[in-house]
């Protein structure tokens, strides 16, 4: 029985540690997850499901190697939010494949994109989307979902800017560039130091400053 109970104990710290991680974070579902969060969940159950059955590794060693992986996820997520390019290894950046009613084959067929251009057409379908034909502008998130936007549609809102720093990859999507960026911001009297968040949106870019302020430029 003191084996059995051992093994509980184990199982309830690793339990607590792990569900205490999830809810700190503020992802407790599954769509909410980055690709460091589902190979970091794979790595704790795996240091949860290779010792709780051993009785030779201490328990005060088996806690700290569970606190050491939830730290480090969570470092590399911190990075993840504030290093574009480590972001973009990490987790990626939408890819367009439609744009203005035309297919951008040379994406579609770069094998580092991995796109299946069949599975795409199914997951339309599943959003009442019947035809390609009725596409404007069709992105694959990070998360593998398709954004697509129809005739009619308003197209999805863009940012261009985060925390003062301007993102070159979502500009180039809206065919501008950070010469253009800093234009718009003088226009509202912004700089980009204060700058939380800039979304671009119809034709026109709101900056939401570090205080809260909402600034729009005109279209």
């Amino acid at each position: 029985m003191e084996y059995y109970g051992y093994v509980l104990v184990k199982f309830i710290i690793g339990f607590v540690i792990v569900i205490t991680h999830l809810n700190l974070s503020g992802k407790t579902q599954l769509s909410q997850m980055t690709p460091i969060d589902f190979i970091g969940n794979f790595v704790l159950g795996g240091i949860i499901g290779g010792v709780i059955y051993s009785d030779v590794i201490p328990l005060y060693q088996y806690t700290l190697v569970l606190l050491i992986g939830v730290g480090l996820i969570s470092l590399l997520n911190a990075i993840s939010k504030h290093v574009h390019f480590f972001r973009s290894v990490t987790i990626g950046q939408p890819i367009p494949i439609i744009k203005k009613g035309k297919f951008l084959i040379e994406t579609i067929s770069n094998k580092k994109n991995k796109i299946d251009i069949l599975n795409v057409s199914s997951q339309l379908h599943t959003q009442g989307i019947h035809s390609f034909q009725e596409i404007v502008y069709a992105q694959i998130e990070p998360s593998g979902q398709i954004t697509a936007v129809c005739e009619g549609s308003a197209m999805p809102s863009v940012i261009i800017m985060k925390d003062g720093k301007a993102r070159e990859h979502a500009l180039s999507e809206i065919e501008k560039d950070v010469r253009w960026l800093k234009d718009e911001m003088k226009k509202v009297s912004v700089n980009g130091e204060d700058v939380f968040i800039a979304e671009f949106w119809s034709g026109r870019v709101t900056f939401i400053l570090n205080d809260g302020e909402i600034r729009k430029s005109h279209a």
